[in-house]
């Protein structure tokens, strides 16, 4: 069974809890919010339905608050929050035993129970999975850490001066334990089209959204761009789903879930609401 991993570090946001309810639905019953003692209390409705776990309760055992060189300041300390989140789930997991972790950033939703669809394909995953959206970059809306033994093999790879997105893509050059969500199904396909799209046949044809799906369907963050921005197409994202095919919604199961349709339907494992309006999604 997978544990399913929250980390809610330095500003409460409010949509973390259309997250979690939309994990509580799908009927996940091990969810584990790493936060800040000081905002547990946002928590108190689902206290009952999550662990939560005060981040100063765990070691820094990397020295990361030292070595970070990311913006502590930008909008609450964004920069910084987005690359510590890895270091802070190191420690959970190194001083709780916890293994077969699903991290999702907070304004992500799933449409699918983790351990119906992902058991069999990562069973034998030692390290990461994370979605690419191009050879470069990587956006870890969804990530996979088997344990805290191959994780802390990757983190000691970690540059401190670059952002969260453009690490995993170099770390993986380097070691073997970094692989794929897939973004698309061109798995055999030559060049990055075929890299994004790593593994989607051992995923049971499901796809995964890095952000463009959710910024397509959605929009951006309002602060980025003011306005309706529904339709935005990821600038760097080598699949331009606009003009792939669909995004489709389908009842399936008592639940609205989305497909990109193209010859048939493909589910789409989750979606990164990057306009942060997640309840409109559920």
């Amino acid at each position: 069974m997978f544990s399913i991993v929250l980390v809610c570090l330095g500003v409460f946001q409010e949509y973390i809890m259309t997250n979690i309810a939309q994990l509580v639905k799908l009927g996940h019953t091990k969810i584990y919010v790493l936060t800040n003692a000081e905002l547990i209390p946002h928590f108190e409705p689902f206290s009952d339905l999550v662990t939560l776990v005060p981040v100063e309760t765990l070691n820094d055992s990397f020295d990361f608050r030292r070595h970070s060189t990311q913006d502590k300041d930008y909008r609450g300390g964004f920069w910084h929050h987005t690359s510590a989140r890895f270091f802070v789930l190191y420690e959970f997991m190194a001083k709780t035993g916890t293994q077969n972790v699903i991290h999702i950033e907070n304004d992500v939703l799933l449409y699918y129970n983790c351990d119906d669809v992902l058991t069999a394909p990562l069973k034998d995953v030692t390290g990461i999975c994370v979605p690419f959206d191009c050879y470069e970059r990587s956006i870890s809306s969804i990530l996979y850490i088997s344990d805290a033994r191959s994780f802390a093999k990757i983190l000691v790879n970690y540059d401190y001066g670059k952002n969260d997105m453009y690490n995993f893509s170099e770390i993986q050059k380097k070691t073997y334990l970094v692989g794929h969500f897939p973004i698309y199904m061109d798995e055999h396909g030559a060049g990055v089209r075929g890299f994004v799209s790593t593994g989607w046949s051992r995923f049971g044809g499901y796809i995964f959204d890095a952000a463009a799906i959710g910024q397509y369907i959605g929009g951006v963050d309002p602060r980025n761009r003011p306005g309706d921005s529904r339709g935005f197409v990821n600038e760097t994202c080598v699949i331009k789903y606009a003009d792939e095919g669909a995004i489709v919604w389908k009842n399936v199961d008592d639940m609205c879930r989305p497909f990109l349709r193209i010859d048939a339907d493909i589910p789409i494992f989750n979606l990164h609401i990057h306009s942060k309006e997640l309840a409109l999604y559920t």
